[in-house]
C-alpha cells in the first residue's frame, strides 16, 4: 500500500505571511527563541497534515471563493490549505494570526 504522505508547498503570500510572523517575533517582541519555536510548531503541524491530508477541518465562509479550503491551528495562528491530489502536495495558502479580521482574508484566496 502506497504512503498517504504528501509534501508541502508554500505560496508566495504564505511565506511572506511567515515572515512577517517571525520577524514580529523576533524583532518587535524581541523573543529570537520563541520565533524559532513557533518555526518549529509550524513545521511540526503541517507534517502532522501532511501524513493524514484531510484532517484539517473546511472552511466554511460566505467570503471564500473556493469549498476545498481547510485550516489548522499553529499556537495562535491559522493555516489555510488545499490538497493537490495529484501532485500530492498540501499548498499552504495563507498563515495568519487567529484574531485578525479572517473575512478580508479569506476574500483573496484563491
Amino acid at each position: 500500500m502506497a504512503s498517504e504522505k504528501y509534501d508541502y508547498v508554500l505560496t508566495e503570500s504564505a511565506k511572506a505571511d511567515i515572515f512577517e510572523t517571525i520577524g514580529y517575533i523576533e524583532g518587535d517582541l524581541s523573543y529570537p527563541d520563541a520565533a524559532t519555536d513557533f518555526l518549529c510548531e509550524f513545521e511540526k503541524k503541517t507534517d502532522e497534515i501532511c501524513k493524514t491530508p484531510k484532517a484539517g477541518r473546511l472552511v466554511e465562509n460566505e467570503f471564500l471563493k473556493r469549498n476545498d479550503v481547510r485550516r489548522y491551528l499553529v499556537d495562535n495562528y491559522i493555516a489555510y490549505s488545499i490538497m493537490d491530489d495529484e501532485a500530492r502536495n498540501i499548498i499552504i495558502l495563507r498563515l495568519v494570526y487567529g484574531k485578525r479580521n479572517r473575512d478580508e482574508i479569506l476574500k483573496n484566496v484563491r
